[in-house]
């Protein structure tokens, strides 16, 4: 894992984003919290971060908002979006509109561990392939 990766947690309940920051800082990483999707851009705004954690439904701005306002702002970034409505929304739905990833709640906390391992290991391979040199035609 690097030591320097950060997530970004977005959901309007302070409950979950607890939960969510002590699963994400107990692997290691750097966590930073937001109430919704307009703190979240303001704080991506203000520092990038490598991973986004944002629930679907909150209000003033919801996830798929949101995912698509980071994707077009900070494409680098991975998104995960979780949601406690999944018969509302599937897993095919949030990838289509652009995540990384989609998890149901109620999560188990390996299920956010091993997908955020996951993320930064597409991350690093995505970096080690754009700075491996183009091979030269003969």
């Amino acid at each position: 894992m690097d030591p320097q990766a950060s997530v970004l947690i977005v959901d309007d309940e302070t409950f979950i984003r607890q939960i969510l920051a002590r699963i994400v800082s107990r692997e290691g990483y750097q966590v930073r919290q937001a109430c919704d999707g307009h703190d979240a851009l303001d704080r991506l705004s203000q520092a990038s971060c490598d991973i986004v954690i944002s629930d679907i439904k909150m209000p003033n701005m919801d996830g798929i908002a949101l995912l698509s306002e980071i994707k077009s702002r900070h494409p680098e970034i991975s998104v995960i979006l979780i949601t406690a409505y999944a018969g509302e929304y599937s897993a095919q739905d949030a990838l289509r509109a652009g995540a990384d990833a989609f998890i149901a709640k109620p999560f188990k906390n390996v299920e956010i561990a091993e997908t955020l391992r996951e993320m930064l290991r597409k991350n690093l391979q995505s970096c080690t392939e754009a700075s491996a040199p183009t091979p030269q035609p003969k």
